[in-house]
């Protein structure tokens, strides 16, 4: 450890060092900024985790993996880009960074793992690439500034609670891809005012949409497996459920009754119009 040192803020970290272990800088409120060296390659569990005063990062090509809550809390940070290097995020990377209003996602990155980014409350950007298939439990649970995000095609799976109490979110893009949406993914999202369920969805889980108090409009597919019973409980402003011409009683067996009467039936060609 006698290797790493702060020096009027900045953390400096030697040449040759391959990688910045486990709680290395944990808690170090007065680290303001750290340069890293090319040879460095993991970046370990809570590395730089409460790093208050932490506001700039740069991460070279070399890094591979970020480990556990590794920058969790580092309520001063802003943005940061991971490079395309990086396979690894670990759980709760950057979680509790009220601060952090952009990321960009390594291209290499298959998984965002539960609660990634959960509590970043003033995230408005981000940039999921096409190399990303799962999108974890919580990952932006509580991003109450972020607005919109559009999915890749890539994404087969939305897991629990990935975007509750997104209460800015007003639009939300689900690729055919995706085959079910968890319980409790959008609830208390406020602000969703319109959701699109693509063709391959097959299954939406209990609490799913509840509390999206602005709901107003809802477009289901061909053909589903399972809408749980409270998928949409307590939306009050939904009033609209399309579904596909000559499915209403088949959408009736799914739905509660207390929605049937929202149901509309739409031609494909009308479906289309309504989906854009």
């Amino acid at each position: 450890m006698a290797q790493f040192e702060i020096r009027d803020g900045v953390g400096i970290i030697p040449e040759g060092t391959t990688e910045i272990g486990e709680d290395t800088f944990y808690n170090c409120s007065s680290l303001e900024s750290v340069i890293i060296p090319e040879s460095v390659t993991k970046i370990g569990d809570n590395a730089f985790g409460r790093c208050t005063s932490l506001e700039s990062i740069t991460l070279p090509e070399s890094v591979t993996s970020i480990g556990w809550y590794a920058f969790s809390g580092c309520t001063s940070l802003k943005n940061i880009t991971l490079p395309d290097s990086v396979t690894f995020l670990g759980e709760n990377a950057f979680s509790g960074c009220t601060s952090l209003e952009s990321i960009t996602i390594s291209k290499s990155v298959t998984l965002i793992q539960h609660y990634t980014f959960n509590d970043c409350s003033s995230l408005k950007s981000i940039t999921i690439p096409e190399s990303v298939m799962d999108i974890g439990v919580g990952t932006f649970r509580w991003c109450t500034a972020l607005e919109s995000i559009t999915l890749p095609e890539s994404v087969t799976r939305i897991g629990c609670y990935a975007f509750m109490g997104c209460t800015s979110l007003k639009n939300i893009t689900i690729p055919e891809s995706v085959t079910r949406i968890e319980q409790n993914a959008f609830k208390g999202c406020a602000s969703l005012k319109n959701v699109a369920i693509p063709e391959s969805v097959r299954e939406i889980e209990e609490y799913a949409f509840e509390g999206c108090t602005s709901l107003t409009t809802v477009i289901l597919p061909v053909r589903m497996k399972e809408i749980n019973l409270t998928a949409f409980y307590k939306c009050p402003s939904l009033s609209t459920i399309y579904v596909p011409a000559e499915k209403t009683d088949y959408y009736k067996e799914l739905l509660p009754e207390k929605l049937h009467d929202k149901i509309v039936e739409l031609e494909p060609e009308k479906r289309t119009k309504v989906r854009k």
